[in-house]
C-alpha cells in the first residue's frame, strides 16, 4: 500500500493560494452553475438566477403562512362545531 506523504504541512498561505486548488474550485463552480443553466460569466444570468431564488423563498414563506391559516381555520371550525353540538344537546333543537 503506497501512501503519498507530503514532505511538509501546507501553510495557510500556500493552501489558500494553490493554483491547482483554485483552478479546480473555479471549474467545479462553473460546471455546477452550468448544470443549473447559469453562465456565471454573464452577470444578467446570475442576477436572473438570484431573482428566481428570491421568488422561490417568497413562495415558501407564503405557503407556510397558508398552512398556518388553514390549520387555524380548521381549529376554529372544530370549536364552532363543538359549541353548536353542546347547545343542541343541552337546549334541544
Amino acid at each position: 500500500m503506497s501512501e503519498h506523504i507530503h514532505p511538509e504541512p501546507c501553510s495557510a498561505y500556500h493552501a489558500s493560494n494553490c493554483e491547482y486548488a483554485n483552478s479546480a474550485a473555479e471549474k467545479a463552480v462553473k460546471k455546477t452553475f452550468a448544470i443549473l443553466g447559469v453562465d456565471i460569466e454573464r452577470p444578467e444570468q446570475v442576477a436572473e438566477f438570484q431573482d428566481a431564488l428570491r421568488f422561490g423563498k417568497k413562495l415558501f414563506k407564503l405557503a407556510d403562512h397558508g398552512v398556518l391559516v388553514m390549520v387555524g381555520a380548521l381549529a376554529l371550525l372544530f370549536v364552532a362545531a363543538v359549541v353548536v353540538g353542546i347547545k343542541v344537546k343541552l337546549l334541544g333543537s
